[in-house]
């Protein structure tokens, strides 16, 4: 359960990329209980261990985006990543965690056959549409859009739950879409990337989604009672050496943890 929380947790962050020609930013994410949180037990499990995963206060990125890839530096523990540890995403999607301090690195293993064969019984049904709802946000201009996906639990039969427990997942997102900067062709393809990953690529919702073109200044997923918030701010232009997005020559490749 608790690999499949932050399975879709990484989906929610990688399939709405925050990126745009040459740009620094910084995206914080936290969570915090819903207003109308459920009381069942299944979602009362699942939030606690989705608001274990998070220090107090959150976790905050510094990024810096281009053509070439995405690279941020995470300034918190979280998801197995050290404060400190950068990580890499290519326009292909592939992403590469970096140890500046001990000058290794190791390459994001791709999902484990197993999960993508429970991710795939899970058979998304998604719902995507403007509220047509414009506020602003850090200085832009922004439309907020909602997507609604239903999920069924893999691995248990609905007619076999104890009363009161759900017999499908469902998830909100809510996303402040602003144009004022424009998202590079390497966004969508990363975000492409990620969704194949995940089985949920041949979706026309979510490829519309990641591929709107626009900056996705805040962002609320919402699912098991908790609302996860990613915002970004003091976005702006600064050019970059290309090299910042590749991995040093005198770092050592590692295993990923736990192989």
């Amino acid at each position: 359960m608790k690999k499949l929380l932050l399975s879709l947790t990484v989906l929610a962050a990688l399939a709405s990329p925050v990126s745009a020609g040459e740009l620094k930013y910084t995206m914080h994410l936290e969570a915090k209980p819903a207003a109308n949180a459920s009381n069942d037990p299944m979602s009362a499990m699942a939030g606690g261990m989705i608001s274990q995963m998070f220090p107090p206060g959150g976790i905050d990125q510094v990024v810096v985006a281009g053509d070439k890839g995405m690279r941020s530096e995470q300034k918190q523990d979280f998801g197995g990543m050290k404060a400190g540890f950068v990580m890499l995403v290519k326009p292909d999607g592939t992403q590469y965690v970096l140890d500046p301090v001990a000058k290794t690195y190791y390459k994001m293993p791709a999902m484990p056959p197993e999960a993508a064969a429970m991710m795939a019984q899970m058979n998304p049904k998604v719902t995507l549409g403007k509220t047509g709802v414009f506020e602003t946000i850090d200085g832009m201009k922004c439309e907020r859009i909602t997507m609604n996906m239903t999920m069924g639990i893999p691995g248990m039969d609905p007619s076999q739950l104890p009363p009161g427990v759900p017999s499908e997942l469902k998830m909100t997102l809510d996303m402040w879409l602003s144009d004022a900067v424009k998202l590079p062709a390497s966004a969508a393809a990363a975000s492409m990337s990620a969704l194949k990953q995940f089985g949920f690529d041949q979706l026309p919702e979510l490829k519309k989604l990641s591929s709107d073109g626009r900056l996705p200044v805040k962002t609320v997923m919402s699912m098991f009672g908790v609302e996860m918030i990613m915002t970004v701010k003091d976005v702006k232009t600064e050019a970059v050496a290309p090299t910042l997005f590749e991995i040093p020559k005198d770092y050592k490749e590692i295993p990923p943890p736990g192989l």
